[in-house]
């Protein structure tokens, strides 16, 4: 009896969920489909009845992981803040963390294996493109920047400090030198979203 569309989605989700993890820790060109599949307790030569191919598999694992750090963090944000509506440097506090520093495997897959993503072909290159426009779009969405191009640059800026200290942290061997790396990101994010804040008020106080 051929199995039920639910069950087969439900299927085709613990393969993405398995890849995801495994692309955190061995970067996209060590994913194995036979170990993948192995983890879920189903046959090598079934996985081609959800998969066209591994680079198909991986750009899907690829936004999986995306979407799922970035949900990590507004619930994270929003319980250490105690408040629902969060901002950037919230954000970047739950991302710029010892938990995710030490947890590579269910972090974010920027931060993880970003350079080995650059260099990767289509779809995956695709895919990581993408990855990266979902962390902006979403950060932009909590910038309280007044003007698009604004929230935008903040956006951009506080990503790319969150993406390259995280990553900067995981490259040094004492644990002390790899926290203090966070803990100077996250002041840089703070004190330059403030700054901006700061000279955007003074701006509008002198056009007065």
């Amino acid at each position: 009896m051929p199995w039920s569309d639910d069950h087969k989605q439900a299927t085709r989700e613990r393969i993405v969920v398995a890849a995801a993890r495994a692309i955190r820790e061995h970067g996209p060109d060590g994913v194995s489909v036979a170990a993948i599949m192995r983890s879920v307790g189903l046959t090598h030569g079934g996985f081609y009845a959800h998969f066209a191919s591994k680079e198909a598999l991986v750009s899907e694992a690829l936004l999986y992981a995306a979407a799922e750090t970035l949900e990590y963090l507004e619930v994270t944000a929003a319980r250490a803040t105690g408040q629902q509506q969060v901002g950037i440097v919230d954000l970047a506090e739950a991302y710029l963390s010892t938990v995710h520093l030490e947890h590579p495997e269910q972090g974010c897959v920027l931060a993880a294996c970003g350079a080995e993503l650059a260099r990767a072909d289509d779809p995956v290159s695709g895919a990581c493109s993408e990855s990266v426009h979902a962390f902006v779009r979403r950060l932009v969405q909590h910038s309280a920047a007044p003007q698009q191009r604004e929230r935008s640059r903040e956006a951009t800026g506080a990503l790319a400090a969150m993406v390259g200290g995280m990553m900067l942290a995981r490259a040094v061997e004492d644990p002390a030198a790899a926290r203090r790396i966070l803990a100077d990101v996250r002041s840089f994010v703070r004190s330059a979203l403030q700054a901006q804040t700061e000279a955007k008020t003074e701006a509008k106080t002198e056009a007065k």
